[in-house]
């Protein structure tokens, strides 16, 4: 039977598509909002009384192990588990226990002020809530494939309203390129607009910084090369940091020992030498670094410090601290370049993501959508570049 010209088999998984699709945006959509809500209010919190929740944060990691020993055991790969589905898709979902789990694990973490970010959540979050349809209608491993990458994109466009950056990175960062992309970009870009205009989602404005038209020129693209090449040594040096932080830790073997021993060496670290500005995302940190210069340390005790946390079993990821650690490193040195400091702020911002993510593209088109064309062809030069400098190595490669 055909309906106007067209299979009824076809028309039957057009419409399954678009039901997973919109199902998908939506629940991911409200998931990220609510996100994003409880992370401002956990931050804002902490920011309140930050000696006595940094004083709190071994006891917010030992309750973190417990829960996920008790209640989502099966959700403790996170990433790794997830990479794994994505490559090989089984038969059965991903755990329900990996969303709220990491959703709360992150706020705990952000609580006590690890120095945590929150792309991890988004990840794990949108791809478990997108693969829960999967119990409900009978899917190939391919099409089983495609809802998770969605949920991935729905993920991170929720979180951090960037869908065109985040329907490249959930192919890039599994090292696909496929028509996926259009699935992807769909759920994403649906996703970020129920967040915003339906839940009350806000993301934090960075067009303001640019307000000149800055052509391309081509001194301009050697110092985007220069910066490149500094933003991927920052990029290899966070990756060794986090990979032999790992290791470290990983002799350690009962989880409850290795995030009291990482959180009371963070929580000395903090008060004795007065390292508050070191904690959490690093929002307030990249906001200053388009106006002023910050300390010709401050990415590298960022980068320390986020390794630290992560390798102790906090919860949240690495990603928005690595914006922070570029848009850091990038003030530092933009006085150096013919560059206007707000393109060399940009450009970190995004170059260290894409070099220790080996995700160029994305962080190109991050780029784009979070500072303007006032970034030109500089952050493809730049991000190309930290990709290559930064080395084989990557994020989630050992997760």
């Amino acid at each position: 039977m055909h309906t106007q010209g067209i299979p009824a088999s076809t028309a039957k998984m057009a419409l399954r598509w678009a039901i997973l699709i919109l199902s998908t945006s939506l629940l991911v959509g409200a998931c990220g909002a609510a996100f994003l809500h409880a992370l401002e209010w956990t931050t804002g919190t902490f920011q309140t009384h930050p000696t006595e929740f940094i004083m709190a944060l071994p006891f917010l990691g030992l309750l973190t192990v417990w829960a996920y020993s008790t209640f989502a055991a099966t959700s403790a790969g996170g990433i790794k588990t997830l990479i794994e589905q994505i490559h090989l898709p089984q038969t059965e979902p991903l755990p329900r226990s990996m969303a709220p789990a990491i959703l709360g694990g992150t706020l705990l973490a952000h609580l006590g002020g690890a120095s945590v970010g929150r792309e991890g959540t988004a990840l794990q979050m949108g791809a478990a809530c997108a693969d829960q349809f999967s119990r409900f209608y009978k899917l190939t491993s391919s099409e089983r494939q495609t809802l998770l990458l969605c949920g991935v994109s729905a993920g991170f466009a929720a979180v951090f309203g960037t869908p065109l950056a985040a329907a490249i990175f959930a192919l890039e960062f599994v090292r696909r390129r496929t028509w996926q992309f259009i699935p992807c970009l769909t759920t994403a870009l649906l996703a970020d607009w129920i967040g915003q205009k339906i839940f009350g989602a806000h993301h934090l404005d960075y067009h303001r910084y640019f307000q000149g038209d800055n052509l391309t020129t081509v001194a301009g693209l050697g110092w985007a090369v220069l910066l490149g090449v500094a933003f991927g040594a920052a990029a290899r040096l966070y990756l060794k940091a986090a990979r032999d932080s790992r290791r470290a830790f990983a002799r350690i073997h009962n989880p409850y020992y290795r995030i009291l021993l990482g959180s009371v060496t963070f929580v000395t670290l903090m008060l004795c030498w007065n390292l508050s500005a070191y904690t959490g995302l690093g929002l307030n940190s990249i906001s200053e670094a388009f106006t002023q210069t910050p300390p010709a340390y401050f990415w590298v005790v960022k980068i320390l410090l986020t390794a630290l946390c992560l390798a102790a079993g906090f919860k949240g990821g690495e990603v928005t601290p690595l914006f922070c650690v570029g848009a850091t490193l990038g003030a530092w040195v933009g006085p150096l370049t013919g560059l206007p400091i707000e393109i060399c702020v940009g450009l970190g911002f995004v170059a260290v993501f894409a070099g220790a993510g080996a995700v160029p593209v994305a962080g190109t088109a991050m780029a784009f959508e979070m500072f303007g064309f006032a970034t030109g062809t500089y952050a493809l030069a730049a991000c190309f570049v930290s990709s290559l400098i930064a080395g084989k190595q990557r994020l989630y490669s050992e997760t």
